[in-house]
């Protein structure tokens, strides 16, 4: 059977599957295996075309999280309703990545959708990893100047609706509070979803079982070609210097007639 299967193959949205796998488990192989199946996967890293979609993700983290540092006061936003989702993850069809991190309320706001818990084995290299892929970059040196300088003038809220996102997610008020939090985080997080989904709602998935417990749980043919591998560290690391080029590309065009 192959990948291109008419029976693999549908209209996009709404989200039929909730990846609930944070950021660093394996989003971009899951998000890659998700579209392997004939599925359109939401992940942080394809939202340069989007930037609409990071204002309604910082919504969200005020929504979620009213006291997270540098919300908007007094409070802006309510927590989101199916509809507000829906401006975000309605076209797709499984929310991973950066979603991931609202998986409770979005459990509820999308009963249909069928859960698949990705949790990394090891706590401690999915914490090094956390920090020099995700907190390095964003709270680094070339995170300060896009957070401060570069994409403001852009009207490009990317930084800022991460920064909240993953403050008020770890429960923290700076970046060293998340590294203090980040492993127990880790753990509540996974706690909190299983608690949240039924077991005949959830798939406890973990990369290197291939395609049979996946497609199984989703009711998808076992597609012809192997398992998605994306080098996680080095597609990120790559994806995040190319938007840095296209953001100072686009950056060069707003100040050119200058």
């Amino acid at each position: 059977m192959t990948s291109n299967d008419d029976k693999n193959t549908q209209a996009a949205g709404p989200p039929s599957v909730i990846n609930a796998g944070l950021f660093r488990t394996g989003t971009a192989s899951m998000a890659e295996a998700y579209r392997i199946l004939g599925l359109r996967p939401h992940h942080g890293l394809d939202l340069m075309d989007y930037p609409e979609h990071w204002v309604e993700l910082e919504r969200a983290a005020e929504g979620t999280w009213p006291d997270v540092p540098g919300a908007r006061k007094p409070p802006q936003q309510q927590p989101f309703t199916r509809a507000d989702w829906d401006r975000v993850f309605g076209a797709y069809d499984a929310i991973t990545d950066v979603g991931s991190t609202f998986a409770e309320q979005l459990v509820a706001a999308y009963p249909e959708a069928k859960v698949v818990v990705v949790e990394r084995g090891d706590a401690d290299r999915w914490e090094a990893s956390f920090e020099s892929q995700i907190l390095g970059p964003i709270w680094g040196p070339l995170g300060q100047l896009m957070y401060h300088a570069v994409l403001p003038l852009l009207g490009n809220r990317a930084v800022s609706a991460m920064r909240k996102i993953l403050l008020g997610a770890w429960g923290a008020r700076d970046v060293a509070g998340i590294r203090r939090n980040a492993k127990d985080g880790y753990v509540a997080y996974y706690a909190k979803v299983r608690e949240a989904v039924p077991p005949e709602r959830r798939l406890e998935y973990r990369l290197g079982q291939g395609w049979e417990p996946l497609c199984a749980f989703l009711g998808k043919d076992v597609p012809d070609v192997e398992f998605p591998w994306v080098n996680e560290s080095a597609a990120h690391s790559a994806k995040q210097q190319e938007q840095v080029w296209q953001i100072f590309g686009q950056l060069g065009a707003k100040l050119r007639p200058w």
